[in-house]
């Protein structure tokens, strides 16, 4: 199991979302915590890989985590719709 660290960006995010997006992203970080580099335990989380290290994973249908990825450790950045996370890509 790895540790998970939130970052402050996605504290904030967070804060000016409805409970159930709330919610949503605290089961997803929980899921992602217990079984990232386990294919099998997290395939329905939707991870994907954006970048080296940098990843993304569904919360709910219209929430994407952004994660960044290290040995032992996965750093929650923040939390973005589809179209969000492609202009923080091109603008990376």
């Amino acid at each position: 199991m790895v540790r998970l660290d939130l970052h402050p960006k996605l504290r904030r995010r967070a804060q000016k979302l409805s409970a159930s997006e709330v919610a949503a992203i605290e089961s997803a970080l929980e899921q992602l915590r217990q079984g990232f580099g386990q294919p099998h335990l997290h395939g329905g989380l939707g991870i994907r890989q954006l970048r080296r290290n940098l990843y993304e994973c569904r919360a709910g249908l219209r929430l994407r985590i952004l994660f960044w990825a290290k040995r032992g450790v996965l750093t929650a950045f923040d939390v973005m719709t589809h179209d969000e996370i492609q202009t923080f890509l091109r603008n990376f």
